[in-house]
């Protein structure tokens, strides 16, 4: 299994945002998270690079066994973080490229602090640039590209560690419909790579061009959980109302 999940819970105060959360992710598969806002979809992926940590349940990400509890040693589960997110790149919404750095610049900054010589983390950042259909933009600054083509540096940046899993976090929620087919295809591409895949998103048009399993969620719980044939053929009302919707 690329992640197994037992028993996840997290509350922000009173607030109870995610309830007993239990699923498995085949290695290599592309998973939407699906849910109206406040479901606790954000959340959930965040917790599987540990930006949000669970208080109680079990987790395994990316080969990396973690099991929570509310009294946990948080300079152990900082240290584990860390290591994880070695193995489990992240794409935002918002891009997060540094502005003041080319395209280049923002895709080899991380390796070559993390120890990767500079010609090697340049020449693996202009073969990920032509893998995502960039590779005339290498010294381009961020504030010259369209969103789309910056979202697809974004991707690029987060696989130059070579990550098992890659979380998107609304990759399209700033884009328009020609430009959000940019991404498609490159989420695409990247299924055929057997990396993992988790992505968020609340436009089921999207979902349903990416995903070889989608996962929705109401109030905190669960309520579907299957491969994309649940697209046409969903297994609850409440996911079926959902799509009509």
């Amino acid at each position: 299994m690329g992640i197994v999940v037992e028993g996840l819970s997290k509350a922000f105060g009173s607030t109870q945002v995610l309830k007993d959360i239990s699923f498995n992710i085949p290695r290599g598969e592309t998973t939407v998270l699906l849910g109206a806002s406040g479901a606790g979809k954000s959340t959930l992926l965040r917790m599987l690079n540990l930006l949000e940590t669970p208080d109680q349940g079990t987790m395994k990400v990316a080969d990396m066994d973690f099991n929570f509890t509310r009294d946990h040693d948080s300079k152990s589960l900082n240290k584990q973080a860390c290591a994880l997110r070695r193995k489990v790149g992240m794409v935002f919404q918002q891009y997060n490229l540094w502005p003041h750095m080319t395209v280049l610049g923002n895709l080899i900054e991380a390796p070559v602090v993390q120890g990767m010589p500079k010609e090697q983390a340049t020449s693996k950042a202009k073969e990920l640039l032509e893998r995502v259909g960039l590779s005339e933009k290498a010294d381009a600054w961020p504030s010259s590209l369209s969103g789309g083509q910056q979202q697809r540096v974004a991707i690029a940046r987060a696989l130059m560690l070579s990550p098992d899993v890659l979380l998107f976090d609304e990759p399209t929620a700033a884009l328009d419909p020609a430009i959000t087919n940019q991404v498609v295809e490159v989420i695409k591409e990247l299924s055929q790579s057997g990396i993992t895949q988790v992505v968020v998103t609340h436009e089921v048009e999207f979902a349903r061009k990416i995903a070889s399993k989608v996962i929705y969620l109401e109030d905190g719980h669960i309520v579907e959980d299957g491969s994309s044939d649940r697209f046409a053929n969903p297994e609850t009302e409440a996911f079926r109302s959902y799509l009509e919707h």
